[in-house]
C-alpha cells in the first residue's frame, strides 16, 4: 500500500548515491515571537491560535545535506532544493562534485533523472499522492519540509494546551496526524504520523529554528519512519534557506536517456 509512511523516505532512497560532506554556513537571525498568537492564546480553536504565526510564501530555495540511515548503514549527499508553493518541488543532488541526479515533483507525477546512469524513472500520481486512501499533495509535502501543519488548521482538534506547549491532532479513518508546538514562538516542535491499520509510523523532529525572511524555519529536520520491517532515519541539514528569491526549475529528459531498470 502506498502511503505517507513509505513516501517520507522516498526522496532519500532515490537520490542517495554516495556519501558526501559539505561546508556548514552560519545560521540566520534568531526566531521571533508572534505578538498576535500571544494575544489570542486563550482561544480553543487551532486555526485561531496558529494561523497568525504562518507567513505566506511563493518560492523557497536552500542547500541541504541529506543523510539516510537504515539497518546500520548510512549514506549522505549534498543537494539543492527549490519549491514553488503548492505546485513544484525540485531537487538537484551533488555526487563527487558533479550533479548526479535531479528530481521534479509536481501535482501529477514525480520524475527522477539519474545523470550517473543516463536514465529516468517516472512515478505516477497514484504512487505519490496516496495517504492511506487520501491524497498526498505537493502542498502537504512542502508543509512537512518547512514545518507547517500538513492539513488545513480547521481540520485539527486541540488535544493539549499548556503554558508552554500545544498539541493538535487530525484523526482520519486510517491515519492520525499530530503536531506539537512550542508556544514561545508557535513553531512546530514535532510531527507524528500513525497508521491505524498497520504498525507503520513516522516522526519528524524540527530544531535549530532561525528567522528567514520573517519565517521561523527549522535548519534541521530529523525524520524517523517505520514501515513494519525497517526503521529508517533521514536527517536534513539546511544551509542558506531563502523565501524571497524567485527561482527557476530547469528539468528536461535528454533523448538519449532510457527508462531506468
Amino acid at each position: 500500500m502506498n502511503n505517507i509512511i513509505k513516501y517520507l523516505p522516498l526522496l532519500a532512497l532515490l537520490i542517495l548515491f554516495s556519501c558526501k560532506s559539505r561546508k556548514k554556513f552560519a545560521a540566520p537571525n534568531t526566531v521571533v515571537k508572534s505578538k498576535d498568537s500571544l494575544i489570542i492564546n486563550n482561544v480553543n480553536l487551532a486555526e485561531n491560535l496558529i494561523q497568525p504565526t504562518l507567513k505566506s510564501w511563493t518560492y523557497f530555495s536552500a542547500k541541504a545535506d541529506l543523510e539516510y540511515t537504515s539497518n546500520g548503514n548510512s549514506q549522505g549527499v549534498g543537494s539543492n532544493i527549490r519549491m514553488y508553493k503548492d505546485s513544484l518541488i525540485w531537487i538537484s543532488v551533488n555526487v563527487f562534485g558533479i550533479e548526479g541526479a535531479r528530481i521534479l515533483i509536481n501535482k501529477d507525477s514525480m520524475v527522477l533523472l539519474d545523470k550517473l546512469h543516463k536514465c529516468y524513472t517516472v512515478f505516477n500520481k497514484n504512487y505519490i499522492e496516496n495517504l492511506l486512501g487520501s491524497p498526498l499533495s505537493v502542498s502537504q509535502l512542502q508543509n512537512l519540509i518547512v514545518a507547517e501543519p500538513i492539513y488545513a488548521l480547521m481540520l485539527y482538534k486541540i488535544i493539549k494546551n499548556t503554558e508552554s506547549e500545544l498539541l493538535i491532532l487530525n484523526t482520519q479513518p486510517k491515519v492520525t496526524v499530530g503536531h506539537t508546538y512550542k508556544k514561545e514562538f508557535y513553531t512546530i516542535d514535532s510531527t507524528s504520523i500513525d497508521d491505524l491499520t498497520a504498525p507503520h509510523y513516522a516522526r519528524v523532529k524540527y530544531s535549530n529554528f532561525a528567522n528567514v525572511d520573517n519565517h521561523n524555519f527549522p535548519l534541521k529536520n530529523l525524520i524517523i519512519a517505520y514501515n513494519g520491517q525497517n526503521k529508517i532515519t533521514i536527517t536534513m541539514d539546511f544551509d542558506n534557506p531563502n523565501f524571497s528569491e524567485i527561482v527557476t526549475f530547469p528539468f528536461n529528459i535528454p533523448t538519449s536517456y532510457e527508462k531506468c531498470k
